[in-house]
C-alpha cells in the first residue's frame, strides 16, 4: 500500500488550511493509501488527529510520498529538500511588500517563506494548489506544470435573519495591510455620510499586526464611526455564522488573496458580495460578485449603494453566488483530486 504523509508547518481546528488538509486525508484514505499528518505545531484538541513532525525528522519511513501544505516559513522546507517522492499543494504567501511599512519583521519572515517555498521547485515531482492565479505564481518560483483543484472547504449552512432598516457591511479576514481593512474604513464613512447614517460595519477577523490594528482604531475615530464600527475575533462557528445572517453586504477591499474562503462563506450566506478586483478574487468570485477596478473609496460607498437598493441587481449575484457553491460539490471535488492523486502516484480504489 501507498503512503502518503501531509506535512502542514502549523494545523489549527478553525484554520482554511487545515480544514484542507484533514479533508484531503480523508479522501486520501478513501481512494486506498495509508496517511497520516504530521505537523510543526497544532492545537491539543486536533492531537488524535495530527503526529509531532519532529517524530517523522527522527524516523522517517521509507518510500512514503511526502505531501507539504506550503503557505508559510518553516524547518520543514529544508527537510524536504532533498527528499524523493515530494508533492507540495500551495496556498500562496502574502507578498512581503505589501507587509514591510507596517511590519518589517513579519516581511522578513514572508520573504523567507517564498524563498524556501521556491528552493523545493527542483525536487517536488508535483505541485498543485487551489486556484489559477497560485499556479501562475508557482510558474514564477519555478515549479512547472502546477495543477489545480479548488479547496476543500467545509461550505457552512447559513440561514438569513430578517433585513435591518439600515445596511450592514460585513467583512471577514485577519487584521492585516493586505486586508486592506482601512480602505473599506473610508469607504464605509463616506457611505455613512452620503446613503445611510445609520449603516454599520463589522470587521472579523484575528490580528496579525498590533500597528495595523492601531491605525484601524485611529481611523474609525478621526471618521467618527466609534459607535458604527465593530472589531470581532475568536468567535465560533455559530457565532460567525450569526455575523453572516445578520449582514446585508459582504464587502471585501483586499489586495492579495491566494483564493479567498469567505466569499465562499457569503455565498452560502445568500449575501450580495462586493470587493476589489485583485489577485485571485476575480476567479473565486467569477460572475457572482461586483468587483471593482476603480479602487477610489468613493466609488466603492456608491456601489454598495446601487448593490442595497438595485433588487434586480441583488437577486441575480445572490443567485449566481448559489451556482457558484457547485465547485464545491462533494462529487466533483472527489473525482478531480483521484485524477490528481492517479496521475501522481498511480490510482487507488
Amino acid at each position: 500500500m501507498t503512503t502518503i504523509l501531509q506535512l502542514i508547518p502549523s494545523l489549527a481546528p478553525n484554520d482554511a488550511i487545515g480544514t484542507h488538509t484533514r479533508r484531503l486525508d480523508a479522501l486520501l484514505k478513501e481512494f486506498g493509501f495509508e496517511t497520516a499528518i504530521y505537523a510543526d505545531e497544532y492545537d491539543a484538541s486536533l492531537a488524535s488527529i495530527a503526529e509531532p513532525f519532529a517524530r517523522l525528522r527522527r524516523h522517517p519511513p521509507r518510500g512514503a510520498w511526502y505531501l507539504y501544505q506550503a503557505s508559510t516559513n518553516s524547518r520543514i522546507s529544508d527537510w524536504l529538500r532533498d527528499r524523493p517522492r515530494v508533492m507540495l499543494n500551495y496556498h500562496n504567501v502574502t507578498p512581503h511588500e505589501l507587509t514591510k511599512p507596517w511590519e518589517p519583521s513579519i516581511a522578513r519572515v514572508l520573504w523567507q517563506a517564498r524563498r524556501e517555498i521556491g528552493n523545493l521547485a527542483r525536487t517536488t515531482q508535483y505541485a498543485f494548489t487551489v486556484s489559477r492565479y497560485n499556479a501562475n505564481d508557482l510558474l514564477k518560483l519555478g515549479f512547472l506544470h502546477p495543477l489545480v483543484a479548488p479547496p476543500l472547504i467545509e461550505v457552512p449552512t447559513i440561514t438569513q435573519s430578517t433585513p435591518s432598516a439600515h445596511t450592514n457591511w460585513l467583512f471577514v479576514g485577519r487584521i492585516f495591510p493586505n486586508k486592506h481593512q482601512l480602505f473599506l474604513l473610508e469607504a464605509f464613512a463616506h457611505y455613512r455620510s452620503l446613503f445611510d447614517p445609520g449603516a454599520t460595519l463589522t470587521l472579523v477577523g484575528s490580528t496579525a499586526s498590533r500597528r495595523y490594528l492601531g491605525a484601524i482604531e485611529s481611523a474609525i475615530h478621526s471618521y467618527g464611526l466609534d459607535s458604527a464600527v465593530r472589531l470581532l475575533s475568536g468567535l465560533s462557528s455559530v457565532e460567525l455564522a450569526r455575523e453572516y445572517a445578520h449582514a446585508t453586504l459582504f464587502t471585501s477591499a483586499s489586495l492579495h488573496e491566494g483564493y479567498g474562503f469567505p466569499f465562499v462563506e457569503a455565498f452560502a450566506a445568500r449575501l450580495p458580495v462586493l470587493a476589489l478586483e485583485t489577485s485571485a478574487v476575480a476567479e473565486t468570485v467569477g460572475d457572482a460578485g461586483w468587483l471593482i477596478a476603480d479602487h477610489n473609496p468613493l466609488t466603492f460607498a456608491t456601489a454598495a449603494q446601487l448593490l442595497r437598493h438595485d433588487p434586480v441587481l441583488r437577486t441575480k449575484l445572490i443567485d449566481r453566488g448559489q451556482v457558484r457553491l457547485g465547485v464545491f460539490d462533494p462529487t466533483m471535488q472527489r473525482e478531480r483530486y483521484r485524477t490528481i492523486f492517479a496521475t501522481i502516484v498511480g490510482s487507488r480504489r
